[in-house]
Formats: C-alpha cells, structure tokens, sequence
C-alpha cells in the first residue's frame, strides 16, 4: 500500500522521430519493483517522485547518448 510521502518512479520511454522526441509513459512504479523491459529503439528514463508530495516542476529535459 502507497503512503502520502512515499517514493514513486515514473518511467518514461523516449523515442526520436523526425528531429522531435515522442515521450510514452509506461507507469508509476514502486522502488526496486521490477520494470517492463525497454522496447526497440526507446532510451529509458527513471524520474523519481513522491505520493502527495507538490513539486512544482515545469519542465524537465530528456538527452540522448
């Protein structure tokens, strides 16, 4: 069971198209839960939230390598 304050990990798979990104969320899961495996052609990224918790983020900026 999910607590306010508890940690969360938001995955998001990002794909390049035509010079632009296409971002899909896969889902919110608990910490060292295990994670669907990343499909051809996306770059996983991991955010880090936490239940209830206000962050007011704008924006964040995905990279690739």
């Amino acid at each position: 069971m999910l607590n306010p304050g508890d940690r969360l990990d938001i995955v998001l798979d990002a794909y390049v198209e035509d010079d632009a990104y296409r971002v899909v969320m896969v889902g919110a899961f608990r910490p060292g839960q295990q994670l669907p495996p990343v499909p051809e052609g996306a770059t996983r990224n991991v955010v880090q939230s936490w239940l209830e918790v206000p962050h007011n983020v704008k924006a964040f900026a995905l990279g690739r390598s």
